[in-house]
């Protein structure tokens, strides 16, 4: 018994080594940007924000261009850059990702 004691934790081992030594690819699922009145995605808003607290406590009043009512907007994750050009080419890639199409020129 003692033998395939020690052959079991051999190979308990060569398992645990081999997924330290592979990548890991985490991948966070986000819910699409959607109106919860009219359900348009990615709609047209208005925004009118003032204020100041903590950013944890960050929210924005929306006003949906598509069916005129208000909702708001919580931000689950955030991604704090630098730059505008550093914001340009966040938003780029999360179009693209996301598989959303431009609403117009004006974007």
């Amino acid at each position: 018994m003692e033998k395939r004691t020690e052959e079991l934790i051999e190979r308990g081992v060569a398992a645990l080594e081999k997924l330290a030594s592979d990548e890991i690819e985490f991948q966070v699922e986000t819910k699409p940007p959607v109106c919860p009145h009219c359900n348009v995605i990615n709609p047209k808003i208005r925004v009118e924000t003032t204020g100041s607290g903590p950013m944890v406590e960050f929210f924005i009043e929306a006003h949906c261009l598509h069916c005129h009512k208000v909702f708001y907007v919580v931000p689950l994750h955030y991604e704090c850059l630098k730059t505008t050009m550093d914001v340009r080419a966040f938003i780029e890639e999360k179009i693209q990702v996301g598989g959303y199409e431009r609403n117009g020129k004006d974007n």
